[in-house]
């Protein structure tokens, strides 16, 4: 127990060292590019409230605040043009929560900051096995129903080169998915949801 408690506290400590590292670094670097998408692109998002007050004891109160993540739902339906040109579509009243991304590692890479629209996306092929897409004569249509895990996650790491261009980033995100994502998606299967279809 005591080497576990040792190598965590190694762990905290470097990635800390690492953060403030960074942090100094940016104090003297310009961060003057261009977003790759537009404010206007961006999706309209809500924050769900996270369950605390109504917990029965101060226990289960730490507990919500601690592993709770905090979940977003779309209050207008959201579209982007993916690289093949397809016009995808996932509907207002969707829940998500960005990138599964570890606690401990969010002073590093927020679930809702560079990986935000590849997780809404992901989260949606995951939920449904499917997205929708607006055809050019304004029809909603499915999109996807052929693909595997392996192909939404495939797409996840594109997103995020399209969008924030750090390969590093997307590869750790991609290759963490291809650990652990079968996880969500057999739950998923098993629960066999049904996506409504949208309305324009």
């Amino acid at each position: 127990m005591l080497d576990f408690i040792y190598w965590i506290g190694w762990i905290a400590t470097v990635l800390l060292a690492g953060y403030l590292l960074l942090f100094i670094i940016k104090i003297f670097i310009q961060l003057d590019a261009l977003p790759a998408i537009s404010l206007d692109s961006m999706p309209a998002v809500k924050p769900v409230p996270i369950p605390t007050k109504n917990q029965k004891t101060k226990l289960q109160k730490i507990v919500a605040s601690i592993f709770e993540v905090r979940k977003w739902v779309l209050t207008e339906n959201w579209y982007y043009e993916l690289s093949d040109g397809s016009k995808i579509l996932i509907p207002k009243g969707f829940e998500f929560d960005g990138a599964s991304i570890p606690r401990p590692l969010w002073a590093l890479l927020s679930p809702t900051g560079l990986l935000l629209i590849p997780g809404l996306v992901h989260d949606y092929a995951y939920m449904y096995a499917q997205l929708w897409q607006v055809t050019s004569n304004k029809v909603v249509e499915p999109y996807g129903q052929d693909k595997s895990r392996k192909d939404w996650d495939k797409l996840f790491r594109s997103m995020g080169q399209e969008i924030n261009g750090f390969s590093f980033v997307n590869f750790i995100s991609w290759f963490a998915l291809w650990l652990g994502g079968w996880l969500v998606w057999r739950g998923h299967r098993k629960a066999n949801k049904t996506p409504t279809k949208p309305l324009l």
